[in-house]
């Protein structure tokens, strides 16, 4: 009968063991994670300003200098311009340092589809050679 007893205390805690691994792991089967995404962060606000005028703005300081600029150079646009929305913009002399820089023509885009871009240019005043910002006009030409 030893031999019964000596199986009993080895049996039931095997048994109350094996019970309790088995409830651990079930335990952990059911397990529910919940992850949550954090919130997006707020967009500024953006907005579109367009400032539309016939007349270039006044610079600071203007450009006169005594001297006239040499005549201009042959500067005619490609046959077409890369996109539709697009204007010349005529080369033109600029004063730099003491003296005129070429500026070669180039396209620039449209800020709307009837836009005229009036180019850079000198004019001959009172109390010298003026240059004279290019701007972009709504107006027809001629008008």
């Amino acid at each position: 009968m030893k031999t019964k007893s000596h199986w009993k205390y080895i049996t039931v805690p095997l048994l109350a063991g094996t019970a309790l691994l088995a409830a651990c792991h079930h335990a952990e089967k059911e397990r529910v994670v919940v992850v949550q995404q954090p919130a997006p962060a707020p967009q500024p606000e953006t907005k579109t300003v367009v400032i539309e005028h016939d007349r270039p703005a006044a610079p600071q300081t203007p450009i006169v200098v005594h001297e006239a600029p040499p005549p201009p150079r042959p500067d005619a646009p490609p046959p077409e311009p890369a996109a539709p929305d697009q204007a010349w913009v005529a080369g033109h002399w600029e004063y730099q340092n003491n003296s005129y820089t070429w500026a070669a023509g180039h396209f620039i885009t449209k800020p709307q589809p009837n836009a005229t871009y009036v180019s850079p240019h000198w004019e001959n005043r009172a109390d010298g050679w003026t240059y004279v910002a290019g701007y972009w006009s709504s107006s027809s030409p001629g008008r």
